[in-house]
């Protein structure tokens, strides 16, 4: 582990980024992958620098990801997409719909999808 100067580019602007952070992470995976900064910034890293010993600028909180839309889009708690049969009358006309889960951001800015919980009511489910 060592603190690092890192060069990226943020994913939907397109402008440069210079950040100092610990490379644990980004030396395990290549360059020119998506992170997510913990502020909820994602962007693509384009070059390591030297070490240095100054205090990180940046803390990286997810990634990597191969694509931008992939670091920019809901986080799926359970890795699964859950569905509902609407109409099941027989094995061969089945009509399935997917099930209205829950979304909340947490404390790094990124909307999470929790697959044990589904909406119920509207936009802000029983508190409407």
């Amino acid at each position: 582990m060592a603190i690092r100067l890192f060069t990226g580019t943020t994913c939907g602007g397109g402008s440069v980024i210079t950040f100092i952070t610990d490379d644990t992470l980004i030396l395990a995976n290549p360059i020119n992958r998506v992170y997510q900064f913990d502020d909820g910034t994602c962007f693509t890293l384009t070059q390591s620098g030297s070490t240095t010993t100054s205090s990180p600028t940046k803390f990286i909180a997810y990634g990597p990801y191969t694509t931008c839309a992939l670091c920019l889009a809901p986080t799926n708690s359970a890795g699964i997409t859950s569905i509902i049969c609407a109409s099941c009358d027989s094995v061969n006309s089945v009509t399935a719909t997917t099930a209205p889960h829950a979304i909340y951001t947490n404390g790094q800015g990124k909307s999470i999808i929790q697959n044990n919980t589904i909406t119920v009511g509207g936009f802000n489910g029983l508190n409407n």
